[in-house]
């Protein structure tokens, strides 16, 4: 299904131009994120703009209090020097290569943007950094009370983005 084959927009001195899609895709490495980068390649023509936004967190969206001292399980040394750029260099190296494979399996180009911080708020960002038509993000399918507790990310998005974001479910 095709969503559209041309953009349009409106100006204000009211002439309309024909414009490339700028399709912004959240991506997280899941299952349900694969899945909207297929919907949002099979929706949109392939001549559009696509975009994938990484969030690299910072362990800052949720804080539970533990009465644990912060270095207790390392006999009170700090954590391994360089494990958390060697854990993150992992990861860029993971999405990147989901995104490579899932660029060359449906024939489109994907730039693939790394941001780091809480994703609700960044992906949100991106859609206004990068001029984004529409969000594609996919639905991890959290329970009630899971999304209570922890938010969901695409409902974040869907209240706060400066543009229309289709969830993948």
């Amino acid at each position: 299904m095709v969503v559209g084959h041309l953009f349009m927009r409106l100006f204000p001195t009211g002439g309309l131009i024909a414009m490339t899609p700028r399709i912004l895709i959240a991506f997280d490495g899941s299952s349900p994120a694969g899945q909207a980068i297929v919907r949002a390649v099979e929706w949109f023509p392939a001549d559009s703009e696509f975009h994938a936004v990484y969030v690299h967190g910072t362990g800052e969206t949720i804080r539970i209090p533990v009465a644990i001292p912060p270095h207790a399980a390392t006999g009170g040394l700090d954590p391994e020097p360089g494990l958390e750029r060697r854990i993150e260099k992992q990861e860029r190296e993971f999405v990147e290569k989901k995104i490579r494979d899932l660029t060359e399996e449906h024939g489109v180009q994907i730039r693939l943007h790394w941001r780091r911080g809480d994703p609700r708020h960044e992906i949100v960002q991106a859609a206004t950094d990068l001029g984004a038509d529409v969000v594609v993000i996919g639905s991890r399918g959290h329970g009630r009370i899971s999304r209570l507790l922890l938010g969901s990310v695409s409902s974040f998005v869907v209240e706060h983005a400066p543009v229309s974001t289709l969830v993948v479910r």
